[in-house]
């Protein structure tokens, strides 16, 4: 008697069960979204003009120069100084306009970090330690919309000199660069124009790869 008991006893505690929680289906991952919008920036215009900006940068790069004997802490200082005047957000937005939309936030994040280390490649080499650049300023003027201003300078360290178009754009109450034009090229319509053609045969990861290689390259 007392396992029939038993037996009811368990029966009775199954089928109290809602059938609904009994067993769970599977519940299938969620897609990794797009990164959400850019927030917008103030451009409201800054209190200095885009010329007083390059001045300082470059006041500040002087100072570098003369106080870092090796060329890695310079470049490594040097870059610090880009970091604060540049905004490669923008930069990076411009090199990929198709796809930028589309990429999620670490795709983003990942991209604009090795897209600035090619930059900063780039720039950094036209320095030597112990060797301030002199800088002449050709002038100034607005270029396309959204308050953009071009400043020409000519960088000359010994005899060698390169002509360097600043492109600033007012971001938040201050100046941010988004290009530079080094001797007529910009990078970032030259990055955008290659960038497309390695998109076109290997697709997004294989950018990534040659970003890659492209930044952890040691600049001389």
């Amino acid at each position: 008697m007392h396992r029939v008991l038993v037996v009811l006893a368990m029966s009775l505690s199954v089928s109290a069960i809602p059938a609904w929680a009994a067993k769970k289906p599977p519940v299938a991952p969620t897609p990794a979204a797009p990164a959400p919008a850019d927030k917008p920036k103030s451009t409201a215009p800054p209190k200095e003009t885009a010329r007083q900006f390059i001045e300082r940068l470059h006041q500040r790069l002087d100072a570098v120069v003369k106080v870092e004997q090796a060329l890695d802490g310079l470049h490594a200082a040097i870059g610090k100084e880009l970091d604060a005047a540049l905004d490669y957000t923008e930069m990076a937005r411009q090199t990929v306009p198709q796809q930028w939309d589309g990429l999620q936030a670490t795709q983003r994040a990942e991209f604009v970090v090795l897209l600035a280390k090619m930059v900063q490649n780039t720039y950094v080499k036209r320095f030597k330690p112990g060797t301030p650049a002199q800088v002449a300023f050709a002038g100034s003027r607005p270029v396309g919309g959204n308050g953009r201003v071009e400043v020409q300078t000519a960088i000359t360290v010994k005899k060698t000199t390169a002509d360097v178009t600043y492109t600033l754009m007012p971001s938040d109450g201050r100046w941010m660069v988004v290009d530079l034009t080094v001797d007529e090229a910009s990078q970032v319509q030259s990055y955008r124009k290659s960038f497309a053609k390695i998109l076109d045969k290997e697709g997004w990861n294989g950018l990534i790869a040659r970003c890659k290689k492209a930044a952890n390259k040691k600049p001389q």
